[in-house]
């Protein structure tokens, strides 16, 4: 096996000699350990090794026979529930003085052996990450699936032997002598260059004096602001302000975060429920609709047995007679044991039947589309929602519509008088958006003006936009329709059709869902779906 690994490894180091060799050795590999799929309109080549030389190489043969400068992934099953079931933290080490903790477990198997692994956790930036061990140091499992070519001086594949990340040779904190730091103070090298565990916060440190004593200090753990951000340190001495303010506002936070990604949960989860039942239901109704093409036929049938029906008597079964729509001769099929006329009944409370049922599947249509246009809005909106200010105004609304129940018992939650819309102001325009249904309803009808200009995706969930201005040039057009196409259920860099119209060829039908309505006279313009900064 170790000579199988040995010789692998040296093969892959072989220079690439020429295109010919390089394209027969991709396809062996392609052969081997390789299968090709085709999906969304492309196809994929995926290899599947645990070897980091062999995706070595054929990332080399893809470079060098297509210039591919792309990205290889690497992904794998955990293993990580599975083999730490029910087992002992037994320990728990820091190696050196750098962000890497290291967390021993133990756990006897159902062969009573005793089975120990490890858990690195690396705490460095980008490339931070929690690697599964066994005793031996051999990888089971990452955290982070990464991809090879972000990171050629360390691979973690399955099975290899876990090694910390590449770094220069640094001398511990507590082992450096005053000269060795006067020597790099002259070198003028940062200190966290030179010594291991020391962060850039350091880097000011003018004294070896000065660095002992707070080598020497107590710990002590702080919060402050930094860039909108909240910090941690739990060494230097900063000076703060509002020391009560910033705990407070950190709890807060906290609180507020998870309040408001439980509301986002319950309130996806339920519609997107509602939204699974009402497409079933619109796929019978559709099915309904179908069956009822008879309906026609069965008309048909009746005028012919009108026509001969002189000639029917009680107890015949059946009656041919000419089809005058499709000139050919048929054969009527009778109840023996009633007379002509009840036959003829029959037969005409049947079309009378469908019919009634077509069109009430036709206005059931109407409206379960109606509701499902209503829905998919809506979990467009909670998708946009940055606060629990947002999804609370929405929860408001479906509970209005009894979507949902109120979980307040005592008080009903009660819909906010002043109905609010979101803004963007230029020189000479003014650009309106909703962020939920009740929001879109109140700005087209209520804020906006006749002569104001209304734009909304076509086909597909969006918000209202109202575009106030006293002039309408190309330009605002497409900006007001980017403004759409942004706040829409389209994806990033999608092209999209926005409908525009003025606001007095705009209606709402009676009883119709909030955010729903009718226009017309619209104009059509194609963009872009593209962030809101870049508008």
């Amino acid at each position: 096996m170790a000579f199988s690994i040995d010789l692998k490894n040296e093969l892959s180091r072989r220079e690439i000699e020429d295109r010919e060799t390089a394209i027969s050795e991709l396809c062996a590999f392609i052969r081997t350990n390789g299968t090709i799929v085709f999906s969304n309109f492309a196809f994929i080549i995926r290899f599947e090794t645990t070897n980091n030389s062999i995706i070595r190489r054929i990332f080399k043969l893809f470079k060098f026979l297509y210039s591919y400068d792309g990205k290889i992934m690497v992904s794998k099953i955990s293993n990580l529930r599975k083999n730490l079931m029910n087992a002992m933290l037994t320990d728990i080490e820091q190696l050196g003085f750098d962000r890497i903790l290291v967390f021993h477990f133990s756990r006897i198997n159902e062969l009573g052996e005793i089975k120990k692994y490890k858990i690195y956790f690396e705490c460095i930036g980008k490339l931070s990450n929690v690697i599964f061990t066994d005793e031996e140091n051999k990888v089971l499992d990452t955290l982070k699936k990464f991809h090879i070519s972000e990171n050629f001086d360390r691979t973690l594949f399955l099975g290899e032997t876990y090694t910390r990340p590449k770094f220069d040779k640094k001398i511990l904190p507590i082992d450096i002598t005053e000269n060795e730091f006067n020597k790099i103070l002259e070198n003028n090298t940062l200190l966290s260059n030179g010594i291991e565990g020391i962060g850039k916060y350091l880097n000011d440190i003018k004294s070896f004096d000065e660095y002992k004593n707070i080598l020497n200090s107590d710990v002590k753990a702080k919060i402050y602001f930094k860039d909108k951000k909240i910090k941690l340190v739990t060494v230097l001495d900063f000076e703060f302000k509002d020391y009560d303010e910033m705990i407070n506002f950190y709890i807060d936070y906290e609180h507020t975060t998870t309040s408001f990604m439980l509301l986002k949960n319950r309130l996806e989860s339920m519609l997107e429920k509602k939204l699974k039942k009402l497409s079933k239901t619109l796929s019978l109704i559709k099915k309904d609709i179908e069956d009822s093409k008879t309906m026609d036929s069965i008309k048909e049938e009746g005028d012919i047995l009108a026509s001969v029906l002189y000639n029917v008597k009680k107890g015949m079964d059946s009656i041919k007679a000419y089809d005058f729509y499709n000139n050919k001769e048929i054969e009527i099929v009778l109840n023996p044991l009633i007379s002509p006329n009840e036959n003829l009944d029959r037969i005409y409370k049947k079309y009378n039947k469908v019919k009634r049922g077509l069109i009430n599947a036709i206005r059931r249509e109407k409206e379960v589309k109606e509701e499902i246009t209503y829905v998919e809005s809506t979990l467009l909106f909670i998708e946009n929602s940055q606060d629990v200010i947002s999804l609370r105004e929405i929860e408001e609304e479906l509970i209005k519509l009894n979507y949902i129940k109120s979980l307040h018992n005592k008080k009903k939650t009660k819909l906010k008088k002043e109905v609010k819309y979101g803004m963007i102001e230029g020189e000479d325009y003014l650009i309106l958006y909703g962020r939920n249904n009740l929001e879109n309803d109140n700005l087209t009808f209520k804020v906006s003006a006749k002569d104001d200009y209304w734009f909304h995706v076509k086909d597909i969930p969006s918000s209202h936009i109202i575009l106030k201005t006293s002039k309408l040039t190309d330009e605002l057009i497409v900006k007001s329709a980017q403004v759409s196409a942004y706040f829409s259920k389209a994806n990033l860099g999608e092209k999209v059709t926005v409908d525009y119209t003025l606001r007095k060829n705009m209606s709402k039908p009676n009883g119709a869902k909030p955010g729903f309505v009718i226009y017309v006279n619209q104009k059509s313009v194609v963009v872009e779906k593209i962030e809101l900064e870049k508008i």
